[in-house]
């Protein structure tokens, strides 16, 4: 019983929640991989955009799947786009029994890939190839996948994968963080306008911006860096 609490109380993590923080998270969550020389500079620099969740898939009687993130895009300058919301449906391949609760980075190498999160909703390994992404900061890149996957994972079940996973876009959190009703398509392409704030566009993901310009080489704002929270991430908690 003692476990079944713990399990549940871990699981709140996952409640969907506004744009602010669910950016905050995503910039949290990004960071740990980058401070860890797990994503290349290179990838991340390349890139057309990147999906930051966290899900959570549990077997048998705690049966259940979520999580929710923030997907960005490159605009043409070659600066970020703001942060676009969605909800996630883990799929259960490989899972038997207990929690698999993870941290995923997607990155996104070509516009097909972008342009499928502006769906309404999308499936993961379905219309979405994906991969593993190469690691190391002198990575060897031979060939670009549509899509590579970097995910963390201390769950209470070990094995992962996240294909299978449907990818739901969440235009009410996209509302209120813009101020109106937007499209993914329209927050990918920078065609929103800043809003008055510190939880709105654009307050509202300075940490994350600060953080994808720290991911790929880039200078950026170090007081912001700094008062990201240094917690462990839900993909870290491993009991």
């Amino acid at each position: 019983m003692a476990q079944y609490t713990r399990i549940r109380h871990q699981l709140g993590f996952f409640k969907a929640a506004g744009i602010s923080k669910e950016s905050d998270k995503a910039a949290q969550i990004l960071k740990s991989f980058i401070d860890k020389g797990k994503i290349p500079t290179q990838i991340v620099a390349n890139s057309k955009g990147l999906a930051i969740f966290t899900g959570f898939r549990a077997g048998m009687y705690l049966a259940g799947a979520g999580g929710s993130g923030v997907v960005v895009a490159r605009l043409p300058n070659g600066t970020w786009s703001p942060p676009s919301a969605f909800s996630v449906r883990s799929g259960s391949i490989g899972l038997v029994y207990g929690v698999d609760i993870y941290d995923c980075v997607c990155v996104l190498n070509t516009q097909a890939a972008v342009d499928a999160y502006t769906n309404p909703e999308v499936n993961l390994g379905g219309v979405l190839a994906l991969a593993a992404g190469p690691i190391g900061g002198n990575a060897n890149i031979k060939e670009i996948k549509p899509v590579w996957t970097y995910t963390k994972s201390r769950g209470i079940y070990g094995g992962l994968t996240v294909d299978g996973t449907v990818v739901k876009e969440r235009p009410g959190a996209n509302a209120d963080f813009y101020g109106s009703n937007v499209t993914t398509a329209q927050i990918l392409r920078g065609d929103v306008t800043a809003q008055v704030g510190a939880d709105k566009w654009r307050l509202g993901s300075k940490k994350l911006t600060e953080v994808l310009k720290m991911a790929e080489g880039k200078g950026a704002d170090e007081k912001a860096l700094q008062e990201i929270s240094t917690e462990p991430t839900p993909g870290d908690l491993n009991d």
